[in-house]
């Protein structure tokens, strides 16, 4: 029993010591593993100051660059707008030397073509208006042409627009007559006046040779400059004559579409509308308080001096008539007719003859030849009657 139990004594002694040798590599091991999670700890620390430390660093450089090129921007821009303020100023004080030496050139022949240059210049507005004045005579007549066109359309299909205003169409072709002479007169002097700038400048070319001569390089451009502009101009006119021109022929065109429709409609109706017309123009048509001359009026269709016969004339009497002008349209009709009232006349009246689609305008009716010829001799210096004839009628 005692062996046993010492024995067994032994047993847990050795039991006790391998625990206490177990606890300690075990607290040996853990005091290890806190070292190393100090350690790593430490060197995290370490790492993150130094990663802190470049990062400010880098900002610090990143931010003195920005400081660096925007001083350095601002220099190279200061620099430059000194550059550019020089050279405005050298371009404003060369400008000015130029202009000075261009217009008070100090020889005769650049003086003369200073002043042909201001001459030509002051030209150039009244020219342009010219211009413009015919550009707007176009598109005058391009409404005609789209009203005329308007009205028959629709006086097809059995719609009657009101009348238009009068419009005087002697009046507008004297106008226009007078704009394109005194536009012609206009391009022609100044086309003459750059010419003779030319000439001069010439001339000038074989006296003062220097090529930087202020006077001979603004004349150089300033001639190629008048000449395609003046060439612009002519073209302009042409184009807007050539407008005109065509616009007139539609406008014919239209006309006689209108007269031919009028020659198929009812003949009574016609002739109430005429009649309307007459009455209309007779009521309003006051006499005018400046004499009216004979190039006023439009005779229209130029008559031989015999005798016509016209036979079949609808809600017209037979006899002798004196006829004062002949019109194939109602504008040149109407616009006679009141100049006609304007002057006096009170007795005007008109016929249509429906074959030949002309309107006879006349103010007096006899029933004898004799009768009719005394009164064309007697015919006196009025205005309106300075193309006088006979017309025979017989229904």
């Amino acid at each position: 029993d005692r062996i046993a139990a010492q024995a067994e004594a032994d047993r847990l002694a050795k039991e006790e010591a391998d625990r206490i040798a177990a606890q300690a590599e075990a607290d040996r091991l853990a005091k290890e593993e806190a070292d190393r999670i100090a350690a790593q700890a430490e060197a995290d620390r370490l790492a993150k100051e130094e990663a802190d430390r470049i990062a400010a660093q880098n900002e610090a450089d990143r931010l003195a660059k920005e400081e660096a090129d925007r001083l350095a921007k601002e220099e190279a821009d200061r620099i430059a707008a000194q550059a550019e303020a020089d050279r405005l100023a050298k371009e404003e004080a060369d400008r000015i030397a130029s202009e000075n030496a261009i217009a008070n050139p100090t020889d005769d022949i650049g003086r003369s073509m200073t002043a042909i240059a201001k001459r030509t210049e002051d030209s150039k507005t009244t020219q342009e208006n010219f211009l413009k004045k015919l550009n707007e005579a176009v598109a005058s007549k391009q409404k005609d042409l789209d009203d005329l066109k308007e009205e028959n359309d629709l006086s097809e299909k059995g719609i009657i627009l009101p009348p238009k205003p009068f419009k005087s169409v002697t009046a507008e072709r004297k106008a226009l007559e007078s704009l394109k002479s005194d536009l012609d007169n206009i391009i022609d002097n100044r086309s003459k006046s750059i010419e003779d700038l030319e000439n001069l400048y010439k001339q000038r070319l074989k006296k003062v040779k220097d090529k930087n001569d202020p006077t001979n390089k603004y004349y150089q451009n300033a001639i190629a400059e008048l000449k395609a502009e003046q060439s612009r101009a002519k073209q302009t006119k042409v184009n807007l004559l050539k407008t005109l021109d065509d616009l007139k022929l539609a406008i014919e065109i239209e006309r006689k579409r209108r007269i031919k429709r009028a020659e198929y409609d009812n003949e009574d109706d016609k002739y109430n509308d005429d009649r309307e017309t007459l009455k209309m123009f007779k009521e309003n048509t006051p006499v005018s308080s400046i004499p009216l001359k004979a190039e006023d009026f439009d005779f229209g269709e130029e008559q031989s001096g015999n005798i016509q016969i016209i036979k079949n004339i609808k809600n017209t009497e037979s006899g002798y008539y004196l006829i004062l002008a002949v019109h194939s349209d109602e504008s040149g009709r109407d616009d006679f007719l009141m100049k006609a009232l304007a002057s006096g006349l009170s007795n005007i009246d008109f016929f249509y003859d429906v074959t030949k689609s002309k309107y006879f305008i006349y103010y007096q009716k006899f029933d004898f030849i004799g009768d009719a010829n005394e009164a064309l001799k007697a015919k006196g210096s009025k205005p309106y009657n300075g193309k006088l004839s006979i017309v025979k009628i017989e229904n």
